[in-house]
């Protein structure tokens, strides 16, 4: 269950990131990040289909609520950094 745990988290986690990079990116990374979010959702759908269902609902319910929470942070955390300013095209006002 840890693992089935941790793949879910993980999954959340890099589609909240994912869904960030399609909004401010361009189409490669677009459809780069995209592709490898949904590839690694098949992952946690093998993992969702052989737990059973109160686990399934307790496991997609903490990781969701989790992973959005944690992504937001990290990319608002990026974001004030310089060097990821730049990188995005922003003015860094140093």
């Amino acid at each position: 269950m840890l693992i089935y745990f941790i793949c879910s988290f993980v999954n959340v986690f890099i589609h909240v990131i994912k869904t960030l990079l399609i909004v401010n990116s361009g189409k490669f990374v677009s459809s780069l990040s995209n592709s490898f979010c949904y590839t690694f959702s098949a992952v946690v759908v093998k993992f969702i289909a052989e737990s059973d269902l109160t686990t399934a609902i307790i496991v997609s319910a903490t990781t969701n609520f989790l992973g959005c929470y944690c992504g937001k942070y990290v990319y608002e955390y990026l974001s004030k950094q310089p060097a990821f300013e730049a990188q995005r095209g922003k003015s860094t006002n140093i």
